[in-house]
């Protein structure tokens, strides 16, 4: 009874403690905060359908337009066909514009910067949490798939939910436990770098806790048995519980990880490490930022990481006497860090697997990271105020915290809009231009054109079926070659037009090889560029002269 009696009051004190924690959010906070929320949301639903969906977001709505879920499942998008599970669902509910298809990830996108702020304020302070959600509110990266129709954003979110109701030291309720179980078996069978991601999260978790229960003096009044069952009904035994779940499933999913993460036609694409893997990972956090040497954003908050150590020993020192295994650090080095080694070890000695976007998983660990370094070194700095006012201190501090985001955000915004022009690039291959050119220029009567396409015509034709065109193109196209019996089937047929697609990559495909072998039977008559894509057309020749 005196263990259970323990039991219950430890936790009735600490959700008595997060009950008061949130009555008494401030209101200054809050307003703070939904600036953040609604400057996110502009900036990643602004122009969400002005750019087509370029060859990796067709590829996914291919595989969502099977007719089933199981047909949509059976797609190679994701480890199991989970991600493509969830947005086939997705498009029978909103539609399938190109702006309803993509809204899941903005919608996920938004929820995240609400995550990453609540989960900095729960487990540090609401300084780093206004600091962290705002720098990724203007996150390159993460606009950048949230304005994509594709698994990242939304598997993202899930995992950082999970995390976040982990990290909590109240007692789960049984139905968080399941959302916890669910959503991260969910992420890990989305994509193997999310599997790493979880892995890390889970073992980061259980390490942390073990060694704080071993070093707490004040359990150590009961015998080792009553220690380890006060320990398995605590919200530790809670977190093993979710652990050994996610850990059945890792198991059953080993095999398939492997195969994926090794199969030559999946990483072949991959481009080598780069010489300094976190300074361009950063680049990507900072869209790029090659404003000079000493104000190079990348640079500057890679050396900032390196000093965070250095930055959590001080505050220690001068600021906190909190226990050092409760300071959230411990967790997002692990989580953010782990993945970055992990990878970049991987890639060295194994395969190639560095990709921009396989860190997405990973991203709030490092902007949690910034926010909590940043907010210490406010801590340190008004530390030397005198303390007759501590809440003058605090408020200072705060009002510190909002001025750094503010011109942080301004300047980042202004840059990104501006001199980055990020909605005006119009980076992505444009299938819906070439689509729209075809239905307007090609008439009804189709009997004397033949269009041929690189790579398959599918692409274009998730365009024209959802405009209704009557336009056709020839399906039989290899990917990246134009097959030879499709060359001899034209030139036998005679059409009088030939109008030759490429999309995506144009230095991906053969430009010249269709040119000589119409030649001498068709001329070179006009040719249309698009983003990353190309129309050429061709017409019939007779008598050194065109029919």
């Amino acid at each position: 009874m005196g263990l259970e009696n323990c039991i219950s009051k430890k936790d009735g004190d600490v959700m008595s403690n997060k009950n008061k924690e949130l009555l008494n959010i401030d209101k200054n906070y809050i307003v703070c905060l939904s600036i953040i929320i609604m400057f996110s949301a502009i900036m990643r639903f602004k122009g969400l359908d002005t750019e087509s969906f370029w060859l990796d977001e067709l590829t996914t709505l291919s595989a969502i337009s099977q007719g089933t879920w199981r047909g949509a499942m059976e797609g190679w998008l994701s480890m199991v066909g989970m991600g493509t599970w969830l947005m086939y669902y997705w498009k029978l509910i909103v539609g399938d514009s190109d702006f309803a298809l993509r809204s899941i990830s903005a919608i996920s996108g938004i929820l995240l910067v609400i995550i990453v702020a609540e989960f900095t304020r729960r487990f540090h302070d609401k300084k780093a949490a206004i600091i962290s959600s705002s720098m990724l509110s203007i996150s390159h990266l993460a606009i950048l798939y949230s304005q994509e129709f594709r698994p990242y954003m939304f598997t993202t979110t899930f995992i950082w939910i999970s995390f976040f109701l982990m990290r909590m030291e109240r007692k789960l309720s049984k139905f968080e436990i399941g959302i916890c179980i669910i959503l991260l078996s969910f992420s890990y069978l989305v994509h193997y770098v999310a599997g790493l991601v979880i892995v890390l999260g889970l073992i980061g978790d259980f390490s942390i806790r073990v060694i704080k229960e071993i070093r707490d003096k004040e359990g150590k009044v009961f015998s080792k048995r009553k220690r380890l069952i006060l320990y398995l009904r605590s919200k530790s035994g809670q977190c093993l519980k979710i652990c050994f779940g996610v850990a059945m499933l890792a198991v059953f999913m080993l095999e398939k990880m492997k195969y994926d993460s090794t199969n030559t036609n999946h990483s072949m694409w991959i481009n080598d490490v780069p010489e300094r893997p976190v300074v361009t990972l950063f680049d990507y956090f900072f869209a790029f930022d090659i404003r000079g040497n000493i104000t190079d954003v990348a640079e500057a908050m890679w050396y900032f990481v390196l000093l965070t150590p250095v930055l959590l020993y001080l505050h220690r020192k001068f600021i906190t006497k909190r226990k050092i295994f409760d300071e959230l650090e411990w967790f997002v080095w692990i989580v953010g860090g782990g993945t970055m080694f992990v990878i970049v070890l991987y890639s060295l000695e194994v395969r190639n697997l560095w990709v921009s976007r396989y860190f997405v998983f990973s991203m709030p660990a490092w902007y949690i990271l910034f926010g909590i370094g940043i907010s210490r070194v406010i801590d340190l700095i008004t530390g030397y105020l005198p303390k007759n006012n501590l809440k003058n201190i605090e408020s200072r501090s705060f009002l510190v915290a909002i001025l750094f985001s503010f011109f942080f955000v301004l300047n980042s915004t202004h840059w990104y809009v501006n001199e980055f022009e990020y909605y005006e690039k119009g980076g992505r291959s444009d299938f819906k231009g070439m689509s729209e050119w075809l239905d307007d220029n090609i008439e009804n009567n189709q009997e004397e054109v033949f269009i041929i396409s690189q790579p398959y015509a599918k692409y274009w034709n998730l365009y024209l079926e959802r405009m209704d065109s009557h336009v056709e193109i020839d399906e039989h196209t290899s990917w990246g070659d134009v097959e030879t019996g499709q060359v001899v089937d034209l030139i036998d047929e005679g059409p009088f037009e030939v109008i030759h697609l490429r999309g995506h990559k144009k230095s991906m495909w053969g430009y010249e090889s269709l040119t000589l072998a119409l030649a001498p039977n068709y001329e070179l008559v006009d040719s249309l560029y698009f983003i990353e894509g190309q129309i050429d057309i061709y017409h019939r020749i007779k008598n050194n002269g065109i029919v």
